[in-house]
């Protein structure tokens, strides 16, 4: 009988204890504080990602710089088109657009070479206008006009009515402005032959070179004021002494 009493106490005692143990909550071991957590930094963890490599079509526009103040480097590919050096990493070295900038000085020194070259093709066209005017009218030697010149009267009213003041007679005529060689002429030119049967050297002839070969002059063969070519006629090719210039950079040049 105490032996049964005995057991019974001890199986009850056992279940007890078991169902104290079962109903037991264990907690789960704290975890270590990183230093972030304790001076009070969160530490967000993310997954490292390499960046993508920019492509040709995404470098910057290359940029523009003045003069001796900036200055970049090509850029270089490697054969697959893949860029070593993007723009913004280049290291600066030479030149790639250079933006002069003038002074006022230069600015007006250009404009005057503007304004010469204008007034001086100005000019030449006035002359070749004024003399085509006058074409057809009859020649006759020692006229001065206004219905009838010689070769050098037709000169003189011609460069007159441009300001440009020269003698009256050819021989005179030829020795104003500068002299230019047959290779050299220009619209505006004059140019003096000499005519007699027998060939001195000498004088005797004017005209207006207008570009082309052809010149204008009062011709006493032609017995008026008309064109022709000097490689149409030869006779006044071979003629042929010098021109002189008298136009120089919109000047127009005294006469002796």
């Amino acid at each position: 009988m105490k032996r049964t009493i005995l057991t019974n106490l001890l199986l009850l005692t056992t279940v007890t204890l078991f169902t104290a143990c079962s109903n037991k909550t264990v907690e789960p071991k704290k975890e270590a504080k990183s230093l972030q957590s304790i001076i009070g930094i969160q530490e967000t963890l993310r997954p490292f990602c390499p960046p993508a490599p920019k492509t040709i079509a995404s470098l910057p526009l290359a940029k523009t710089y003045p003069m001796e103040e900036a200055y970049v480097t090509p850029i270089v590919y490697e054969e697959n088109l893949v860029p070593i050096a993007y723009a913004e990493e280049v290291v600066q070295t030479k030149p790639i657009v250079a933006c002069r900038t003038y002074t006022s000085q230069q600015d007006n020194q250009r404009a005057r070479q503007h304004s010469y070259i204008s007034n001086t093709l100005q000019l030449k066209n006035q002359i070749e206008w004024s003399a085509k005017k006058l074409l057809g009218i009859k020649y006759v030697w020692g006229a001065t006009g206004p219905s009838n010149y010689d070769c050098s009267g037709f000169t003189q009213k011609i460069y007159r009515d441009a300001g440009i003041k020269i003698p009256r007679v050819s021989r005179d005529q030829a020795k104003v402005g500068k002299y230019i060689s047959y290779n050299r002429l220009k619209k505006g030119d004059m140019v003096f032959f000499d005519t007699k049967k027998k060939r001195t050297g000498i004088v005797s002839h004017v005209g207006i070179y207008l570009g082309k070969g052809n010149f204008i002059h009062a011709s006493s063969g032609a017995k008026k004021i008309i064109i022709y070519n000097f490689n149409k006629k030869s006779f006044y090719k071979k003629r042929f002494l010098w021109g002189r210039r008298v136009i120089q950079n919109s000047t127009r040049l005294a006469s002796l």
